[in-house]
C-alpha cells in the first residue's frame, strides 16, 4: 500500500514543502532507506548524514526545515514541531499490526474459583489463573503466564508469555509485564543463628508477608525480578519503565518516572524519587536514598546517597565533577610516576653530592 505525500501530511496535520503527490510505500531509519520511503530527520543527525540519502521523503522539525532543504531541495518535507512523533505516527501505516483476538477467557487455560474477568479480556490456552484473582477489562494474559492467587490487575494490563505474578499482587492500569519476569518472589532475607544442631551457625530464611504494588503505566522488562517485601509492598511507581534483566529487591520504593537500563540491581530498602534515570549494569547499595531527578552513568557502583538532581558516575560512584576529575588524574599517572621516578633520582644524586662536599670538607679541615 502506497500514500501521496499530501495523504501524509494531512495525518499529521504537517507543512508540506515539496511534490505533493509522491508516492510513499514504507518508511525506514535515514541511514537505511531505499526507493519510495520516508524517514524523519532530528537534531540528532547532521546535513552531511542527508548525503546519497534515498528517501522519498522526510519528516523534520520546523527548526530544521530550511537547512534540510537547502541541502537535499528535490526530497519532500512534512514539518512538524516534533519529528520522530510524527513519523512514529505515520509508521503504522507501513507496519500494521496483526488484530488483537478476542478469545475471552479460554477452555484451554486453567483458571481457580471465584475469579472476576472483565470485558475484552483475554485469557490464552496455557495461561494460569489462581483462586479470587480480579482482572480489569481490555487485558492480555499470554500463553504460560502465571497470576497467583489474590492478584489484581488493572485494565488494560499485559502480562507476555512465562512471566509469572505470585499470588496477592496488585498492578494499575496499562502495566506491561514482557515474557519471564518474575513480580513478587520472596525478598533475599536470612538470620543468621546457632542453635545446637548448627552449632556453628546457619542462615534462617525470614519470612516475607508483604506485596508488590505497581501503579500505573508502568512497563517490566523481559526477565527482570521484582521481590515483595518482607513486612509491606515493594513498590514500582507510576509511569517507570524497567528494561530487561532488572532485580528490584524487597521493600524498595521506585519512584514515579524512573527509566532504567538494562541488568540495573537494586538491592533491599532503596527509596528513589521522580524521574530519577540508571544507565545499563548500575548496582545500588541496600537502605540508600536517591533523590529526585538524580542519574546513575552505567556501570556506576552507587554505595551512598543520592542527593536530588545529581549525577553520579563511576566505581565507586561518586559525583559527576568529582569522579572525572579523577579519571583525567589516573590519565596523568604514568607520566607522573615517570616525574617521581626522575625527581627521586636526582634526589640521590644531590645526595650523594653532598656526602662527597661533606667528606672532602672534613679532610680539608683536618
Amino acid at each position: 500500500m502506497s500514500f501521496t505525500t499530501r495523504d501524509l501530511a494531512d495525518r499529521i496535520d504537517a507543512e508540506l514543502i515539496g511534490d505533493e503527490t509522491r508516492q510513499i510505500s514504507g518508511a525506514a531509519a535515514l541511514g537505511h532507506t531505499t526507493d519510495g520511503d520516508l524517514s524523519f530527520f532530528t537534531q540528532a543527525v547532521t546535513p552531511a548524514d542527508l548525503d546519497g540519502c534515498r528517501a522519498a521523503a522526510l519528516v523534520v522539525t520546523r527548526e530544521l526545515a530550511e537547512s534540510v532543504q537547502a541541502h537535499t531541495n528535490a526530497i519532500p518535507l512534512l514539518v512538524v514541531d516534533d519529528a520522530q512523533a510524527g513519523f512514529m505516527a505515520l509508521l503504522p501505516l507501513f507496519r500494521p499490526q496483526r488484530p488483537r483476538p478476542a478469545i475471552g477467557l479460554s477452555a484451554a487455560a486453567i483458571a481457580g474459583t471465584g475469579i472476576e474477568i472483565g470485558e475484552n479480556t483475554n485469557v490464552f490456552p496455557g495461561a494460569v489463573i489462581g483462586d479470587d484473582v480480579v482482572i480489569g477489562s481490555g487485558c492480555d494474559i499470554f500463553p504460560g503466564a502465571v497470576i497467583g492467587d489474590g492478584c489484581r490487575l488493572g485494565d488494560d494490563v499485559t502480562v507476555y508469555p512465562n512471566a509469572v505474578l505470585y499470588p496477592e499482587l496488585i498492578l494499575g492500569h496499562r502495566v506491561i509485564v514482557h515474557a519471564g519476569a518474575v513480580i513478587g518472589a520472596d525478598g533475599f532475607g536470612f538470620r543468621f543463628e546457632h542453635d545446637e544442631e548448627f552449632p556453628d551457625g546457619h542462615y534462617v530464611k525470614l519470612p516475607h508477608y508483604g506485596s508488590v504494588h505497581v501503579g500505573d503505566d508502568v512497563e517490566i522488562g523481559a526477565g527482570t525480578t521484582i521481590d515483595r517485601g518482607m513486612i509491606g509492598p515493594t513498590v514500582i511507581g507510576t509511569g517507570t519503565k524497567l528494561d530487561d534483566q532488572e532485580m528490584i529487591a524487597h521493600n524498595c520504593e521506585v519512584g514515579p518516572h524512573n527509566v532504567y537500563a538494562s541488568q540495573v540491581a537494586m538491592a533491599g530498602s532503596v527509596t528513589t524519587g521522580g524521574y530519577v534515570r540508571c544507565g545499563g549494569k548500575v548496582g545500588i547499595s541496600d537502605h540508600l536514598t536517591i533523590g529526585e531527578g538524580a542519574s546513575m552513568a552505567a556501570m556506576s557502583a552507587v554505595v551512598r546517597d543520592v542527593p536530588d538532581g545529581d549525577t553520579h558516575l563511576g566505581y565507586p560512584a561518586g559525583p559527576e565533577a568529582e569522579t572525572l576529575r579523577v579519571l583525567l588524574a589516573q590519565k596523568r599517572l604514568p607520566k607522573l610516576l615517570r616525574t617521581v621516578q626522575h625527581l627521586q633520582q636526582r634526589v640521590e644524586e644531590l645526595n650523594q653530592r653532598l656526602e662527597n662536599l661533606t667528606a672532602s670538607s672534613q679532610e680539608n679541615s683536618v
